[in-house]
């Protein structure tokens, strides 16, 4: 643990930026000083492409209405505006480092779609019933105060036949992993504020608010979960094991089939009990 006073979460990234040894978790956090830059490689990224996908943002006629809550610097609101989508951005934190009026700075970078800024928490959106058409949140449920709440009210203003994704969140079996995970968080020496959840907690809280749970997402089911580590590294990491253990012609037969690589995130997925690690729900109203 840190010995000091805790930091504003902005005050933690600027000393996390100033440390070489946490670059890499400053990259892979999108929390770069541009945060346009951060904002053109999320929206290029295999995650964010496997989040389009699950949202169907594509594949539909008209411009979706895309609630991105606790958007934070505002990466996926600019991903999802470049994508032509109608974007509200909301987050408790005004910061115009880290917070709602770095995400409003990217309003100017688009050129298709648009990005509405407002500042509020998921437990008390300002916003009518049946109003978006997707919600889509990155690493916020485990900071809600009031999860059930929260979602309630996620649930009440998501449009019938709407989608709402909750992506990387953390997961802890019980009392003794969270304060394990906690302990070994960086951002919450400096800030605190991380929080995590059983998988059952979050499906329930989920359930109770009225959603519809469609795709439950363990830590290595796909790329959402398991970045920085890419489809590709998967990909690698299974076939340097089957050739190691089967030798090189039978090994990298074996990898090339599909089920082979399902088989593999299966039991992957089954296996990681670490502290914090992290699961996506898609859910339907």
């Amino acid at each position: 643990m840190i010995d000091q006073e805790l930091m504003s979460y902005e005050e933690s990234v600027n000393w996390l930026r100033g440390k070489s040894e946490h670059g890499e978790f400053v990259k892979f956090c999108y929390l770069d000083r541009d945060n346009l830059a951060s904002a053109q490689r999320f929206a290029a990224s295999e995650e964010f492409q496997e989040v389009a996908k699950l949202l169907r943002i594509k594949d539909r006629e008209q411009p979706v209405r895309v609630l991105d809550l606790g958007c934070g610097n505002g990466i996926a609101s600019y991903s999802f505006a470049c994508l032509g989508c109608e974007v509200t951005s909301v987050d408790p934190d005004l910061s115009d480092d880290v917070g709602l009026m770095a995400a409003k700075r990217l309003r100017d970078a688009i050129n298709n779609g648009s990005i509405e800024t407002v500042q509020a928490t998921a437990e008390s959106l300002p916003f009518d019933n049946n109003t978006f058409d997707v919600i889509y949140e990155r690493q916020a449920l485990h900071h809600f105060s009031d999860l059930v709440k929260g979602l309630t009210e996620c649930e009440r203003v998501l449009k019938p036949g709407g989608l709402f994704l909750a992506t990387r969140e953390h997961v802890v079996d019980n009392p003794a992993q969270l304060a394990q995970f906690l302990d070994a968080h960086i951002l919450h020496q400096l800030h605190g504020g991380e929080n995590a959840y059983s998988v059952e907690y979050y499906t329930n809280s989920l359930k109770q608010a009225g959603f519809k749970l469609a795709k439950q997402m363990a830590p290595m089911d796909n790329i959402i979960n398991h970045f920085p580590f890419s489809n590709a590294d998967v990909k690698k990491f299974l076939k340097d094991l089957l050739t190691s253990k089967l030798g090189s012609a039978i090994g990298n037969s074996l990898a090339q089939i599909p089920l082979t690589e399902r088989a593999y995130r299966r039991y992957g997925s089954i296996s990681d009990r670490s502290p914090g690690r992290l699961y996506s729900f898609l859910c339907t109203k």
